[in-house]
C-alpha cells in the first residue's frame, strides 16, 4: 500500500496536478430606482450585506478557486471574476448561480454588499458566514454551516440555520428562528421571538413582546418578559426575569433543570408549579392555596396573569427580582 501510495503522487507530480488554490476579486455598482430586492445564494462563502447610499447597490467579491493546478484554478477565479453571477432585473438583483463551477463546489464567493436601507434580503449560503446589518425590509437567512448575525434591521428577520450561532440584536419587527445545533442570542426584539433549537443555549435579552422558545438540550434564559411566554428544554436549567402583565400566560417546562422566575414585589398572577424529584422553593411575599414539597398554587398580587412551571427533575425557585 505504501508503494501505491508513492507511485500515485509521483504520478501526479508528474503530470504537474498538484492541488493549489487561487483568488481573483470584482467590484460592481448597479443603479436601482425604489425599493430593492436582493437575493444572495453561495454555496460555500461569506455574505455580508450593510446600508448603504440610495439609488445604488455596490457589490464586491471574493472569488477562491480551487482545484488541480492542471485544472487551472487560477484562470478558473480569473473567469469568475470577470463576469461575476450578478443578475437585476429593475429592483430585484440575484447574486450567485453555477457560472464557473460554482454549483460543484470548484469555486467559492465572498460578497459585500451595500444597498440603500429600503431593501428586502434574502441570503443563503450552505457554508460560511452572513451579516446583515441596517436595512428596513424584511430579511430572510440561511446557513448551512456558520455564523448568523443582525444588527439594527426596521423589520421582521427570519433565521435557519444547520449547525453554528445566531445572534440579533435590534430588531423593529419580529424574529422567527430554527438551529439545528448551536447557541442563539437575542437581545431588544421590538416584537415576537419565536423558534427551536436541536441543541444549544437560547437568551433572549430585553424582550418586548411575546416569546415562544424550545431547545432539545440546553439553558434558556429571558429578561424583560412581560407578554405570553413560553420556555421549553429538554435538558438545561430555565431562568425567567420579568413582570407578567395583564392577562399574559406563561408556561415553562423543562425535562431536567432547575426552573428560577424573578418577579418584581409589585407582580400579579396565579401560580402552579410542580416537580416530580426536586422541590419547590419560594423567597418572596405570597399566598399560598395549596403547598407540599413537590408542588405549589399560589397567588401573587391580584393574580390576573397565569404562570405554569413544571420541571420532571431540578427544583423550582420563585424569588424576588424581574428587573434584568
Amino acid at each position: 500500500m505504501l508503494w501505491l501510495a508513492v507511485a500515485a503522487v509521483g504520478a501526479l507530480l508528474q503530470t504537474g496536478c498538484v492541488i493549489g488554490r487561487s483568488q481573483a476579486d470584482f467590484s460592481r455598482t448597479l443603479k436601482v430606482d425604489g425599493p430593492v430586492r436582493l437575493e444572495v445564494n453561495t454555496s460555500s462563502g461569506r455574505i455580508v450585506v450593510r446600508s448603504g447610499s440610495p439609488g445604488q447597490v455596490r457589490i464586491s467579491g471574493e472569488v477562491r478557486a480551487g482545484g488541480f493546478w492542471g485544472a487551472g484554478a487560477s484562470r478558473r477565479a480569473a473567469e469568475v471574476a470577470s463576469n461575476p453571477p450578478i443578475d437585476q432585473s429593475g429592483n430585484l438583483i440575484r447574486l450567485g448561480g453555477d457560472r464557473g463551477g460554482v454549483r460543484w463546489g470548484l469555486v467559492s464567493i465572498n460578497y459585500t454588499v451595500e444597498t440603500p436601507a429600503e431593501t428586502e434580503v434574502d441570503a443563503r449560503t450552505g457554508s460560511g458566514d452572513v451579516q446583515i446589518t441596517g436595512v428596513r425590509e424584511p430579511v430572510g437567512i440561511t446557513v448551512g454551516s456558520g455564523v448568523a448575525r443582525a444588527d439594527d434591521l426596521g423589520d421582521n428577520l427570519s433565521i435557519s440555520i444547520g449547525s453554528g450561532r445566531i445572534e440579533a440584536s435590534r430588531i423593529q419587527g419580529s424574529v422567527s428562528f430554527r438551529s439545528g445545533s448551536g447557541g442563539v442570542a437575542f437581545r431588544d426584539i421590538a416584537l415576537d421571538v419565536r423558534g427551536t433549537s436541536g441543541s444549544g443555549s437560547v437568551e433572549v435579552e430585553r424582550a418586548q413582546g411575546r416569546v415562544s422558545v424550545e431547545t432539545g438540550s440546553g439553558p434558556i434564559r429571558v429578561s424583560g418578559a412581560m407578554e405570553d411566554l413560553r420556555a421549553s428544554t429538554g435538558s438545561g436549567k430555565i431562568e425567567i426575569h420579568g413582570n407578567p402583565s395583564g392577562n399574559a400566560f406563561w408556561d415553562l417546562g423543562a425535562s431536567s433543570g432547575t426552573i428560577t422566575l424573578a418577579v418584581p414585589r409589585t407582580a400579579g398572577f396565579a401560580l402552579t408549579a410542580h416537580t416530580s424529584s426536586g422541590d419547590v422553593r419560594v423567597e418572596m411575599p405570597i399566598s399560598i392555596e395549596e403547598q407540599s414539597r413537590r408542588f405549589l398554587r399560589a397567588r401573587v398580587g391580584d393574580g390576573k396573569a397565569h404562570v405554569n412551571v413544571e420541571t420532571r427533575s431540578g427544583n423550582i425557585r420563585i424569588v424576588e427580582g424581574g428587573e434584568t
